[in-house]
């Protein structure tokens, strides 16, 4: 009986120890567990730093930390920082586990020995962690400064030598800080980075803004472009607030020319990959050297900010400066600087825009001072206006879309049906504060089939590039809730996409945390990102909805010509109601043309080049054939038409401008593809209220009512974006507004001046009160 008591206590002590230890695992993830005979080693070895908690007591205050402390150590494998802890209460390092309040502190080791210890409460999240961690790694190559003198041994170290990133930061420990560090880490042999955590710092240094800047900020000091004799450096201040693909962008620029001569042939600029304004000079043969003088000074100025582009109207052909201007005559009267801000189809663009600022897009002087204060207040005004369609727009490719939840959800109910429960350190079940960390962490060990979308390395990615025509791949970090809860998507995408020969698909992977040099090479710096391959160049990024749908609808229009060429009216026939029915895309593009129009035939092509993958074009280049086509639409040749399939109200539509002038073709295509009166959802929202114009919104209504409201939409009389929003059924709107009548309301745009947004009710309300009457 003695002998079984003792087998059942040793029974009960086993299993208790084993609870302990996946308890302490589950808290740690992905952090390795040190063994105390291996201690040693662990702290010496070849990895550049090494960070190490001490686990003691299961503290309910210490749960924040140990994620925080798991996510880190996924996040700086990238930067060969190892992440480990021991466990005091299992297998203890006695140097260590038994001193007092070991566990209060996280301990950075190099070489053997303790470089530096962290208070719990300094390591608040993961960017706490990651940023003092960055500042133990770097604490030779960035220094932190102390003075104004400072700065200024720093330019005369690296006078005519190297150019200084310097910035101003509120504390070790932040975000904006982990960034700078994170960019000194990559960038850190091309430019010497310093920053001071004391703004004075800047303040007496006299950098630009630095009075008012009130939130941390970046200069570049151009050292290299000086002489060696020279007391200053010229300087640039980054206008975005710090985040990663901002500062990104603006590090890309840096090495670009300060301006460039317009291309012949309308042949691409090297600022046409970087988001930037373009400012263009533009001059005739006798004001030649005048202009590149300002062009050179204007180049410099705004760095960062914009493009210059010096144009000679006497070289530059007809077709070219219509390409730029639809009023070619104000680019004549030189000498003039041109303003196109990022996004805009051409010069002239916003020239009845009732904002202020867009009288100044045209300049007609070349007095240096002035002219770099006019362009810097209009670009900043630009700025500011656009932060709020920025959010927007971040947020359409974000994942809170019906179709992405719905992918979370399929997590859970997959796992859930395998009967599989969940261990913890009570019996609830814990539970993320983020919507898709919940899901995925739920879903953890539901099995995903990327058979068909192998991983690549830095060695077999080079390969597949050569080998496939076509390649799609993913980018992504393995420990990332939302990368993961993509993978999902993108397994079934890759299924859909098999190509039974062949027994492959077009997609595949790169997952950043163990190849992060492959995803530094492809210019990755957000996760997940998608990014298209065509005969193993980089031709765009995927930036439609995360779900499997899109992707494959996506991927399916990259495999069909740009554009398809069409040389019967069957053949037309069939494109369009091939296209309309397969599903992949809502919109069929027609180009009617004739074998003369040559620069129309060419801005068609490059803008089905352009638009491939979300639309498909057809081109006809046959004269006889377009105008029997164009009949049934009533368009002429050359001429555009835009098919929807869903859009009862307005079927087609035609293009009135300049066939030659691609960014208005392609913007005419994008907004024509979209139903003047649509049922409102998240979906679609982002791509009508980035048109800058107020919403009227029919909530409820009936056949009639409909359609009274979807003619005057078709309409297009009013500068409105018509929708409805179906959310209860008519007999509930009868009860809620005692009325059988439609309810209507008019949204009008925040950023819109009271005067205007009086004009526009004006102008509405009688319309909408007779036809919804």
């Amino acid at each position: 009986m003695a002998s079984y008591c003792k087998a059942f206590v040793l029974i009960c002590l086993v299993a208790l120890l084993a609870t302990c230890t996946l308890v302490a695992s589950k808290e740690f993830g992905v952090v390795n567990t040190v063994p105390s005979a291996e201690f040693e080693d662990f702290i010496g070895s070849p990895s550049t730093l090494t960070a190490v908690y001490f686990y003691k007591r299961r503290l309910q205050r210490l749960k924040h930390f140990l994620e925080s402390f798991d996510a880190a150590a996924s996040f700086m494998k990238l930067y060969q920082v190892q992440f480990g802890r021991v466990n005091c209460d299992i297998d203890p390092v006695a140097a260590y586990c038994d001193k007092p309040d070991v566990d209060m502190s996280v301990f950075a080791f190099r070489n053997d020995r303790v470089e530096a210890k962290f208070a719990l409460d300094t390591m608040y999240d993961r960017d706490a962690i990651a940023s003092n961690i960055f500042q133990v790694l770097l604490s030779s190559e960035v220094p932190v400064l102390q003075s104004w003198i400072d700065l200024s041994h720093q330019q005369q170290r690296y006078m005519g030598d190297k150019d200084i990133i310097f910035s101003w930061q509120k504390a070790i420990g932040t975000y904006q800080h982990r960034v700078f560090m994170e960019f000194a880490f990559a960038y850190g042999s091309t430019y010497k980075f310093v920053f001071a955590t004391n703004k004075k710092v800047a303040e007496e240094a006299d950098l630009r803004d630095a009075k008012s800047v009130k939130e941390p900020a970046i200069w570049v000091l151009h050292c290299s472009e000086e002489e060696k004799t020279a007391k200053t450096c010229r300087q640039t201040r980054f206008q975005h607030s710090i985040v990663l693909a901002d500062v990104l962008a603006f590090v890309r620029t840096l090495k670009t020319p300060y301006y460039v001569d317009m291309p012949i042939n309308q042949e691409p600029t090297p600022y046409e990959t970087m988001n930037l304004h373009l400012v263009y000079v533009a001059t005739d043969n006798s004001n030649e050297h005048e202009a590149r003088e300002v062009a050179d000074k204007l180049g410099r100025a705004l760095r960062g900010q914009a493009g210059v582009i010096l144009l000679n109207v006497d070289t530059a052909s007809e077709i070219t400066l219509e390409s730029l201007a639809t009023d070619t005559e104000r680019l004549r009267e030189v000498p003039v600087v041109a303003v196109q801000l990022y996004g805009q189809e051409s010069l002239d663009q916003n020239e009845t825009a009732e904002k202020p600022m867009d009288t100044m897009h045209f300049m007609h002087h070349f007095s240096e001072g002035p002219l770099v204060e006019d362009l810097e207040v209009l670009l900043s005004e630009h700025r500011r206006s656009t932060e709020r369609k920025k959010i927007i727009q971040d947020e359409d490719e974000g994942f809170d879309e019906p179709d992405f939840s719905a992918k979370l959800e399929k997590f859970f109910a997959d796992f859930s049906a395998k009967g599989e429960t969940f261990w913890g350190p009570s019996s609830d079940e814990e539970v993320q504060d983020d919507v898709v960390a919940e899901a995925v962490y739920r879903g953890r060990y539901a099995q995903l089939d990327l058979t068909y979308a192998p991983a690549l390395t830095d060695k077999t990615f080079p390969a597949m590039l050569k080998e496939k025509s076509l390649l799609v791949v993913v980018f992504y970090l393995s420990w990332e809730p939302r990368s993961a809860a993509f993978l999902s998507s993108y397994s079934e995408a890759s299924l859909d996409l098999k190509d039974e020969p062949s027994n492959s698909s077009p997609l595949a992977r790169v997952a950043c945390d163990d190849w992060p040099d492959v995803c530094q090479l492809n210019n990755v710096s957000s996760y997940p990102v998608t990014k298209v391959y065509r005969d193993g160049q980089y031709l765009k990024d995927y930036r439609g909805m995360l779900d499997t749908t899109a992707l494959v609808n996506f991927v399916k229009l990259l495999q069909l010509p740009a554009p398809v060429e069409l040389k019967t009216v069957e053949e037309v026939t069939n494109f369009r109601e091939h296209v309309l029915s397969a599903g992949a895309t809502d919109t069929a593009v027609l180009g009617l043309m004739g074998q003369e129009d040559q620069a129309e035939i060419e801005t068609f092509t490059s803008a089905a080049r352009e638009l491939q993958g979300l639309f498909i074009l057809g081109l006809v280049k046959d004269k006889a054939l377009a105008q029997e086509v164009g009949s049934m639409y009533g368009s002429s040749v050359p001429g555009v038409v835009v098919v929807k399939r869903d859009d009862q109200y307005q079927p087609f539509k035609l293009f009135s401008g300049k066939i030659f002038h691609k960014p208005s073709l392609v913007k005419f295509i994008q907004l024509a593809s979209l139903p003047v009166f649509p049922e409102l959802t998240p979906k679609n929202f982002p791509s009508f209220f980035i048109q800058d114009k107020p919403f009227v919104i029919l909530f409820g209504g009936r056949g009639e009512e409909l359609e009274s409201v979807g003619q005057i939409a078709a309409a297009e009389e009013l500068p409105v974006v018509f929708c409805q929003m179906n959310m209860v059924s008519p007999a509930s709107w009868e009860q809620t507004f005692s009325s059988s009548m439609c309810q209507m309301l008019v949204f009008l745009h925040w950023s819109w001046s009271s005067t205007r947004r009086e004009e526009c009710l004006s102008t509405l309300t009688p319309m909408t009160s007779q036809r919804t009457r």
